[in-house]
């Protein structure tokens, strides 16, 4: 059996009624669990920041453990070390939905591209998203990023590495929050010259005031995100700006893959 679970602007309700669910078929005598998860909550409390934290990651995926799961299928985690809070009878398939966002781009008028990473962990992100975009037009993408500097004011968010200067730059990141990070790269962008910034983020939470802050941004061009999290947006947050696209067919072809004990290895490489 799979149990799909979203997250809401309730996380710790989807979170409860995903353990519920999974006690529910293991108390039905089901054969198998796997639970589906697009966006894994509190991954990011994926190590103690600070002392007396908890690792919050590492717990849920002791819960799910205790509820019966035997099967953990999730879209982008926070870091590839979840997969180890797991014992190892319990397989864990992070799933790669940048092939989603670089089909996207590639069927755009994109003259001159180049993908950037707004900080340095998501260097590695960014350049699979380069590369998938590469082969899928069939050109080469070069890529660049920011350095982060903390406590810089909002005129001087960054350093640029690399070089933007009228082309069209998509950043690529796992998660837009309060739209901060993708705010001040915009303008580091926009500030060196280039074209247009559109950006690509995985997972969309939106926190307060993250909507008007992106539709505020006249650096930001286009915002193109997925489904991965259920977001309810009111008339007057809704903006031309931004794109959501859904993983359904994707995470729907993987789930054939389980059923049918087949490799989703070249599923994730082609969607």
């Amino acid at each position: 059996m799979l149990k799909r679970q979203g997250a809401n602007c309730c996380c710790y309700c989807s979170l409860m009624e995903l353990l519920l669910s999974i006690s529910a078929m293991r108390r039905a005598s089901a054969k198998s669990i796997t639970a589906v998860i697009p966006f894994y909550g509190y991954a990011r409390m994926d190590l103690m920041h600070k002392s007396r934290e908890p690792i919050a990651a590492a717990d849920i995926a002791r819960m799910l453990e205790t509820m019966g799961v035997d099967h953990v299928v999730s879209v982008d985690l926070h870091s590839a070390q979840i997969e180890g809070f797991f014992k190892p009878q319990i397989p864990v398939d992070n799933l790669q939905a940048f092939p989603v966002g670089a089909v996207y781009f590639s069927e755009q008028s994109l003259g001159n591209p180049i993908v950037v990473a707004p900080h340095s962990a998501a260097v590695n992100r960014a350049a699979m998203f380069r590369d998938t975009l590469s082969r899928t037009i069939d050109e080469f993408v070069p890529l660049a990023f920011v350095i982060r500097k903390h406590q810089l004011d909002e005129d001087q968010p960054g350093e640029l590495v690399g070089d933007v200067e009228g082309k069209d730059c998509i950043v690529v990141d796992t998660l837009v929050d309060t739209g901060s990070t993708l705010v001040k790269t915009a303008k580091v962008l926009k500030a060196n010259g280039a074209k247009t910034v559109s950006a690509f983020a995985v997972h969309a939470r939106y926190s307060a005031h993250a909507m008007q802050t992106l539709q505020n941004c006249e650096e930001l061009d286009k915002l193109v995100t997925t489904n991965t999290i259920p977001v309810h947006l009111s008339s007057d947050e809704v903006s031309p700006k931004i794109v959501t696209l859904s993983v359904a067919p994707f995470i729907a072809e993987v789930i054939s893959c389980i059923h049918t004990k087949s490799s989703i290895i070249q599923v994730s490489k082609t969607k």
